[in-house]
């Protein structure tokens, strides 16, 4: 049984729309289409955010399957393209239940998009969203760049979202309120003799 009808219900009951995020979710992989809608409906209607959490999902599923084990984790693809705001992150890192990782939500996305099989440009599209500008407004941090703002930015090795997805770019400088705060050279190749 999904946790997802009684949570709904109850940010309905309590007029918490838009105010709610759950996590996981990694019964939806397992449900039929139909049943999936179903759930899909309760979470639009409620505005719940969805955040996917791949490493601990894959880690912690399927580990009584000895073939064709099974992912655990839900497409947030599919949720999004249903209209729901869906996230992508890391709920543990370097613990017992995700023992692996660096807090790179560049990496976590890039994971998720192999799990998924998710390639297409738009696809890694929504997934650089699901990262960043979602992850924002789900913590109430959203902030569109523009001239006058505050400047709190990461600068990318890359030359565009999707390839920031694909390639895990690294970031080289990051800006908090105008001050930057970290510097990360690129890497130089060296000529050899």
């Amino acid at each position: 049984n999904s946790s997802i009808p009684k949570i709904a219900e109850e940010v309905r009951k309590r007029a918490y729309q838009g105010r709610v995020s759950i996590g996981h979710v990694t019964k939806l992989s397992a449900m039929t289409a139909e049943q999936k809608k179903k759930m899909f409906n309760l979470l639009l209607e409620a505005k719940i955010t969805l955040t996917v959490l791949p490493a601990t999902d894959i880690f912690l599923n399927g580990r009584d399957y000895r073939k064709l084990i099974p992912r655990g984790m839900v497409n947030a693809n599919e949720i999004a393209n249903f209209g729901i705001r869906t996230t992508i992150s890391s709920n543990n890192i370097l613990n017992a239940f995700t023992p692996f990782g660096d807090a790179s939500l560049l990496r976590m996305g890039n994971m998720y998009a192999n799990i998924a099989q998710i390639a297409k440009d738009d696809e890694l599209e929504e997934v650089y969203r699901m990262i960043g500008e979602n992850a924002a407004r789900l913590l109430g941090m959203y902030k569109p760049i523009k001239e006058g703002s505050p400047a709190t930015l990461l600068i990318l090795e890359t030359n565009s979202s999707i390839d920031a997805v694909r390639s895990i770019a690294q970031p080289i400088a990051g800006f908090k309120n105008g001050r930057q705060t970290f510097s990360n050279e690129p890497a130089i190749i060296l000529k050899t003799e």
